[in-house]
């Protein structure tokens, strides 16, 4: 308030300047009591728009990362870990922060970064060449999805032909950004990219706009040049079903989300006019078109909003009361839908709209000069929303602040109702900024990720890496709320085995620090956002505490017996008996290794070595716990297994049936018939009841060896030969 004091009284003495320089006659005419009325009135207006317009972010830190060619930003997201990904397309060969050469003339390139900026590592993705990344997101398996478009044949990291000129192309990860597998979905013609989403499922929906008919991936035809064109995917990238939504001109869809009712809402702008999948008049040039199909891809409803001039949707989201935000620019004067003149020659413009499409309200914001890209609109934990973009205005209209060059990113946090409450330009050296977009973090803080030339100025504290052509570089910055105290909050697996490790993920709103504590564990306290590899070894009930800090105070989160460290398992050892090794019974799974390696289908508490060599077993308990036993230099095939010469089994090599004999067993006794192949799976069981003889049909067997098990309270068993 000091500060605001200031600026205000030098305001006050500018009025005071130009009311008695500038304007004489009106002071000569004007009583001394009115000119007093006068400043008052201008002085008070000045503190009430000042307070209003003041901006509560302070910045935490900011971070930039290129090589020695464009590298241009265009999608980021926060990560499980508190970190963030960063991804987009890079023309940079090995140099700078970029650790892999390029395939071809641009790759998909993507940065890992850890929550206070520092980056952990980077993955380039193309083929021979121009791929172009448009869209990233976390995995529930802690990978990542990347999506764009590509018009790159065999080679590199791509495993299929193009179909047409651009194609859809994704690539999965795991997390540390080594490369899963990779799709590419087409048509005959070209196909953009610009949105995808992991759904519900656990498969992907994939959006964007395409010129191709039917031909390739696509198995509808166009309506109009270009149409929105969505495909949905399985786990695996494998396409389930392709949907084409478009009138008889252009349709750019730019983004898609799957919705609470498991649909999905398509956005993006529209040219056309009541035509193929449209069912409205277009109101101008360009108009916002909104899309709702359920989730096999049926389309519920359509909505077209704006005015008489060009409006372009690049973001949407579903809101808490199960609508959706809709953001843009537009060129309209007051018309159609849009109920708020300009300020420049473009201008951010938002409209909301309920569960049905229905318009609620729409809002305009702006400087005098132009604001042409929107880049996103998020709803924000207070129900509020925060608009981010790229602004050529100085101080006028709704903008409050100079910028230092010829853009700058600018962002507007509003209220539910999208009343403007402040706004912040995100200052760097004079520039050209690339697609501005912006998230609220778990903290309640707020990123802001764009393509920069800028050297070190403003906010940016680091040089460009080609400072000799001034390429872009990724670029974000921090901000948290300095006026507001923080509120603590966290979570984690709160149930583990003992021996092993846990990460704590903070869930703290307007926090800038963190002292962790951790009884029982090691370590037993932490200073990380988002604690890791935090271990317990001692079964027992353990609490969490977390303090976390801003410089308007502090808020401590108390968890009490939180953790939970389950007992240790009953201890395991392994028999041997001749060729069988046997396991402790009672655990409810088990799996056997030989020389340190999975023997896949060996999950029985016994299992029939046959191999010499070093085995060990895990146990697995009903809590999830493991235990281990080993036994080393085992010599296989030296003994038959128990019980086997009471066992006789013939003919022998088996045709489809077989006869086994048994003098020990007690006859009438309940018994069980299980047939083991070579490396202990059991591939066929029967109940029975003893008899001297009895048959028994392995006909659907394939020719190899096995072990048959007469089993009741006493084990018997024998190998045979299936022909």
């Amino acid at each position: 308030m000091r500060g605001l004091f200031f600026s205000v009284r030098k305001s006050f003495y500018s009025i005071l300047f130009f009311v008695f320089n500038s304007a004489s006659c009106i002071v000569h005419r004007a009583s001394v009591f009115s000119l007093h009325l006068f400043l008052i009135f201008n002085l008070s207006f000045l503190i009430f728009n000042s307070a209003l317009a003041q901006s509560p972010l302070a910045k935490q830190w900011d971070a930039r990362f290129g090589g020695d060619g464009d590298d241009w930003l265009r999608s980021f997201q926060q990560t499980s870990d508190g970190g963030f990904i960063l991804g987009g397309y890079s023309y940079s060969g090995i140099s700078g922060d970029k650790t892999q050469p390029s395939w071809g003339s641009n790759d998909f390139w993507i940065v890992k970064i850890d929550a206070l900026g520092n980056k952990q590592w980077d993955k380039r993705f193309g083929g021979t060449m121009g791929d172009e990344l448009y869209s990233i997101r976390q995995t529930t398996d802690g990978g990542y999805i990347l999506g764009g478009f590509s018009d790159s044949g065999i080679g590199g990291d791509k495993t299929q032909a193009s179909w047409g000129g651009n194609d859809y192309w994704i690539v999965k990860t795991d997390s540390l950004g080594n490369k899963l597998w990779d799709k590419r979905y087409g048509g005959t013609d070209v196909d953009y990219l610009f949105s995808i989403e992991q759904t519900t499922d656990g498969g992907f929906i994939i959006g964007g706009y395409s010129a191709s008919g039917i031909g390739g991936d696509k198995t509808q035809a166009s309506w109009g040049s270009y149409d929105y064109w969505i495909v949905k995917t399985d786990s695996l990238g494998n396409a389930l079903w392709d949907k084409r939504f478009g009138g008889t001109d252009i349709d750019f869809l730019i983004s898609i989300k799957q919705t609470t009712d498991g649909g999905f809402i398509l956005g993006g702008y529209s040219s056309s006019n009541i035509s193929g999948n449209k069912t409205q008049v277009s109101l101008g040039v360009s108009d916002y078109w909104v899309i709702k199909i359920d989730s096999l891809g049926i389309k519920q409803w359509d909505k077209d909003f704006g005015g008489t001039g060009q409006d372009y949707l690049f973001s949407l989201q579903q809101t808490k009361d199960g609508g959706y935000i809709l953001g843009g620019f537009s060129t309209s004067p007051v018309s159609g839908d849009k109920t708020q003149p300009l300020w420049g020659g473009y201008d951010y413009w938002i409209v909301k709209i309920d569960s049905a499409g229905t318009k609620q309200w729409d809002k305009d914001f702006g400087g005098t000069n132009i604001e042409d890209y929107l880049g996103s609109v998020v709803q924000t934990s207070d129900s509020g929303y925060l608009l981010c973009g790229n602004s050529f205005s100085n101080i006028s209209g709704d903008k409050t602040e100079n910028n230092l060059g010829l853009s700058q990113a600018w962002i507007v946090k509003t209220d539910s109702l999208g009343n403007k409450l402040w706004d912040k330009t995100i200052f760097s050296a004079p520039e050209m900024k690339v697609y501005p977009h912006a998230l609220q973090t778990r903290e309640g803080c707020y990123a802001v990720g764009e393509g920069s030339t800028a050297g070190i100025g403003g906010y940016r504290t680091q040089a460009n890496w080609d400072n000799t052509h001034g390429s872009d570089d990724y670029w974000i910055v921090l901000f948290c709320d300095s006026t507001t105290p923080p509120t603590a909050a966290a979570t984690a697996a709160a149930n583990i085995c003992p021996g092993t490790c846990t990460n704590f993920t903070n869930l703290s709103v307007n926090a800038t620090s963190y002292i962790w504590t951790f009884a029982g564990a090691n370590p037993s306290t932490s200073i990380d956002a988002d604690p890791s590899n935090i271990c317990y070894n001692t079964p027992g009930n353990y609490s969490v505490q977390l303090i976390a800090t801003n410089a308007n105070g502090s808020d401590t989160l108390t968890l009490n017996n939180y953790v939970t460290v389950y007992p240790y398992p009953p201890p395991q050892g392994i028999l041997q008996s001749g060729d069988t090794l046997i396991a402790n019974q009672g655990a409810v799974s088990y799996q056997w290794y030989y020389s340190g390696n999975s023997i896949p289908g060996a999950t029985d508490y016994f299992y029939i070595a046959s191999q010499s060599g070093d085995y060990n077993v895990v146990c697995t308990d009903a809590n999830g716990c493991e235990v281990e036993a080993a036994i080393f230099n085992v010599l296989a095939e030296i003994q038959s297994a128990i019980g086997t010469a009471q066992l006789a089994i013939y003919p022998n090599p088996v045709g489809n049936k077989c006869t086994i004999h048994n003098a020990q067993f007690p006859m009438g006794a309940a018994a069980t018939i299980t047939v083991y192949n070579i490396i202990g799976v059991a591939v066929q069981s029967e109940l029975t009841n003893q008899k001297s003889e009895m048959s028994v049909d392995v006909g659907r067997l394939p020719s190899g060896i096995y072990w048959i098990e007469l089993k009741s309270d006493k084990t018997f068993r024998a190998k045979f030969v299936k022909q």
